[in-house]
């Protein structure tokens, strides 16, 4: 299975060394390695020096755009069936420098707590066959990068990038999927998303059903009443039935 993924992606790779190399990361990725930076991979892979690994993610010329595209249609073929459900949610990367792009000190559920950190917003399809990632976006911070042309241009962040909510992030990858002709029944996420107006409005023009969480104190309106009450006090007065 996992050469036939690498048999879809090969194209968008012009030249065999960058293509091999991809493989090997991946693969490397796969592994039980400790620690997967590109000493580490490049070890695992059997190379003396991780420069082919450094090439690969710095300079080497490929469309990681078009390969997510792949790889969502690869999971739509083999994972594709009635009641599927796409799940939104975000993850962090622990960072000691500040040079990474979207980097800064903010709350990362990897380590529990604020830490200096990238942070990306995912796009998951889960069926009766399985499940997998489809699609991603990387978080960047309003005033600490947005704002900061030297530091964008220092990180090779495009103009065309602009500042954008997780949940704004986690609507693109939605549509983009529905677009794309993934079949889902509805969208699952947490309280970060459930809480966005927005992304609830989006999904119902969509035509999708969903179920996000909401904070406690969220004030609701339920059977048509007048007065909206918090939810935390309405939701343990309903029945097990009206779930």
């Amino acid at each position: 299975m996992f050469d036939q993924v690498m048999a879809r992606i090969a194209g968008r790779f012009g030249r065999v060394e960058p293509r091999a190399t991809a493989r090997a990361y991946l693969l490397g990725l796969l592994s039980d390695v400790e620690r997967k930076n590109c000493w580490q991979l490049a070890e695992q892979a059997g190379h003396v020096r991780p420069g082919p690994m450094q090439r690969l993610l710095r300079y080497a010329r490929w469309d990681a755009d078009a390969v997510r595209d792949d790889l969502r249609t690869y999971v739509a073929d083999h994972l594709g069936t009635e009641g599927g459900v796409l799940i939104v949610g975000e993850t962090g990367f622990v960072k000691k420098g500040r040079t990474s792009a979207g980097v800064q000190r903010q709350y990362t559920g990897t380590a529990g707590r604020i830490e200096n950190s990238q942070v990306g917003v995912f796009l998951a399809l889960a069926t009766s066959r399985g499940r997998a990632l489809i699609d991603r976006r990387l978080y960047l911070p309003e005033h600490s990068w947005c704002t900061d042309d030297e530091r964008r241009h220092a990180a090779g962040i495009p103009q065309t990038v602009q500042f954008a909510t997780k949940p704004r992030l986690a609507e693109e990858m939605i549509i983009a999927a529905l677009d794309a002709g993934i079949t889902a029944s509805w969208v699952t996420g947490d309280e970060a998303y459930g809480q966005d107006s927005r992304l609830r409005t989006a999904l119902e023009a969509c035509g999708i059903g969903y179920v996000l969480a909401v904070a406690c104190s969220t004030r609701v309106r339920i059977n048509h009443g007048r007065t909206p009450a918090r939810a935390g006090v309405l939701a343990p007065r309903l029945p097990a039935t009206a779930w």
